[in-house]
């Protein structure tokens, strides 16, 4: 791979959420930005060599759930791992996110170093 970053889609609808993605992710990887399900639908499908996806759950219009859905069915994205940042983070929203297509959760609020740790973690899981 050399010096080429990985690529991370990040599809989050809360602009604060937004910047605080950019200062702990940007300086590691190139990222994709989109603000709610079908603009993120979009975005993997200009950037088929997404290396990890992080999103949130609840969003307008398409939500996480659904957008995972989507990804793996419609695009057929289905070795790209996902990584959902959510409040809602009890037992059935995890599940839910697993049986949506979700390879890993972390509940929101997360400090940055978790969120590096659990994005780490997805990218092993991307190379492997």
């Amino acid at each position: 791979m050399g010096d080429e970053r990985r690529r991370v889609l990040v599809v989050e609808d809360s602009p604060m959420m937004v910047r605080m993605y950019k200062m702990v992710l940007g300086p590691r990887y190139e990222l994709a930005l989109a603000a709610d399900g079908a603009e993120g639908l979009d975005a993997a499908a200009r950037e088929p060599a997404l290396d990890a996806v992080v999103v949130d759950i609840n969003m307008p219009g398409m939500d996480g759930l659904e957008f995972i859905r989507r990804l793996r069915g419609e695009l057929g994205m289905t070795d790209v791992p996902v990584l959902v940042c959510s409040t809602e983070a009890g037992e059935a929203d995890q599940a839910a996110a697993r049986e949506a297509g979700a390879n890993g959760f972390l509940p929101k609020p997360w400090q940055p170093a978790e969120l590096l740790t659990a994005v780490e973690a997805q990218l092993r899981r991307g190379a492997a």
